[in-house]
């Protein structure tokens, strides 16, 4: 088999793990990696690589993986980020969870601000219970969120995930400047993103299953 799953361990694994990441989401265009990623230069690389790796470093939920093909001297064809939560990792609400200090100050941070709240102020809404990805998920009886572009909602719906809304990223405004309306023609706002859900298990009932805001308004209502 020449494709091998590996956990990745060390920060050396990142410049190769980044590279392949990068090349993939070129074609098509990922416009929400381009909102993480927004300097292209070899700086911008370094950057992101290096910012990454401390975020890994600092989560302890975190687990980078990658995929090698053992055919052409190992090299990375695939990697993900998968978190693992046993308790609620959004308790509390915030406006604005993430700064975007990776991109320019003034309006072009404003612009890049403006979205990630309305990316990850998604997942306070729709995510706050715990959750990971599927093999943990099995072992530990949990859900497993996700968020997918259009590509890769075909991928997750495969592995047993359904669809479970669309998040859209808004950035039209009233007396926007020229920098602003720049921006929106670059990053081709709107974007959307699709919610992806496995219940715990995978006990999936076409008609019967609840979404889990849909269970959680149901029981505010009981508690009234």
């Amino acid at each position: 088999m020449p494709l091998q799953l590996h956990r990745v361990s060390s920060d050396g694994e990142f410049n190769e793990i980044v590279q392949c990441i990068c090349e993939s989401y070129a074609t098509p265009v990922n416009r929400i990696w381009r909102l993480f990623r927004h300097d292209p230069s070899p700086a911008g690389f370094i950057e992101l690589r290096d910012r990454l790796i401390r975020e890994f470093r600092a989560d302890p939920t975190a687990c980078w993986l990658k995929v090698v093909d053992t055919e052409i001297g190992n090299k990375v064809v695939g990697a993900a980020l998968w978190n693992t939560y046993t308790e609620n990792p959004y308790p509390i609400y915030k406006d604005h969870p993430m700064e975007a200090y990776w991109w320019p100050e003034g309006e072009p941070r404003k612009f890049a601000n403006h979205l990630l709240d309305q990316f990850i102020g998604d997942r306070y809404k729709k995510m706050a219970r715990p959750h990971m990805c599927v093999e943990e998920a099995n072992r530990l009886n949990l859900e497993t969120f996700i968020e997918a572009t259009d590509l890769g909602k075909l991928t997750y719906e495969a592995c047993g995930l359904v669809y479970a809304g669309t998040n859209y990223l808004e950035t039209a405004k009233r007396n926007a400047s020229p920098a602003w309306k720049g921006l929106e023609r670059d990053m081709q706002t709107p974007i959307h993103m699709y919610r992806m859900w496995r219940p715990a298990g995978g006990r999936w009932v076409e008609g019967k299953t609840q979404l889990p805001w849909e269970k959680d308004q149901e029981d505010g209502k009981k508690d009234q």
